[in-house]
C-alpha cells in the first residue's frame, strides 16, 4: 500500500504543478496577444490620423492654387481619434510607449492652441492658415513616428504609407519649416 501511495502522491503533485504552469503560460500568451492587438489598433489609428493630416494639407494646397475654387483651406489641426492605452503595455515593459501614446493627445491640443493663437491674438487669417498647415504637418509626422515605435516595440508588421505617387511622409515633411 505504501508503494502505491508513494507513486500516486508524486504523480498528483506533478499533474497539479504542470496544470497550473500550463494555465499560467496560456493566460500570459493570451494577455500578450491581446496587448499586441491593442498596439496594432493604436498604430493603425495613428497612421490614419497622419493620412488625415496629409489629406487636409493637400486639400489646403489645392484651395491655395485654385484661389478657393477647389479643396478647402485649413484653419485648425485635424481632430485626433480616440486612442486607448491598456495596462498590458506596462505588463510587457512598454511604459515609454504607453507614455508617448498617453501624452500625444496633449501634443495635438498644443498644436491646436498654436494655431488658435494666430487667430485669437493676432487676427491674421493667412498666418492662421499657415500655422494650421505647419502644425498639422508636425503633429502628423509625430503621429507616424509614434505608430512606428508601436510597430517596432510590439514586433508588428511594417506599413508603408505610399499610395501610388502619394507619399504621406513626404506630404507632411514638405510643410515643415526648413529649420526643423
Amino acid at each position: 500500500m505504501s508503494g502505491l501511495l508513494s507513486t500516486i502522491i508524486p504523480s498528483a503533485l506533478v499533474a497539479t504543478v504542470t496544470g497550473a504552469a500550463i494555465n499560467i503560460w496560456r493566460e500570459n500568451r493570451t494577455s500578450k496577444q491581446s496587448t499586441k492587438y491593442d498596439a496594432l489598433v493604436a498604430a493603425v489609428a495613428l497612421e490614419g490620423y497622419a493620412i488625415n493630416c496629409a489629406d487636409k494639407i493637400s486639400a489646403h494646397k489645392a484651395a491655395t492654387w485654385s484661389e478657393g475654387h477647389a479643396g478647402a483651406f485649413m484653419a485648425s489641426v485635424p481632430k485626433l481619434p480616440e486612442l486607448s492605452v491598456t495596462a498590458g503595455y506596462l505588463r510587457h515593459r512598454k511604459a515609454s510607449v504607453a507614455n508617448q501614446l498617453m501624452t500625444f493627445p496633449q501634443d495635438v491640443n498644443q498644436a491646436e492652441q498654436a494655431v488658435a493663437f494666430w487667430w485669437d491674438v493676432v487676427g491674421d487669417e493667412e498666418a492662421t492658415k499657415g500655422a494650421a498647415v505647419q502644425q498639422s504637418a508636425r503633429i502628423g509626422l509625430q503621429s507616424l513616428n509614434l505608430a512606428k515605435v508601436l510597430r517596432d516595440s510590439f514586433s508588428l508588421p511594417k506599413r508603408h504609407l505610399v499610395f501610388g505617387e502619394y507619399d504621406i511622409h513626404d506630404v507632411l515633411n514638405k510643410e515643415l519649416p526648413k529649420d526643423e
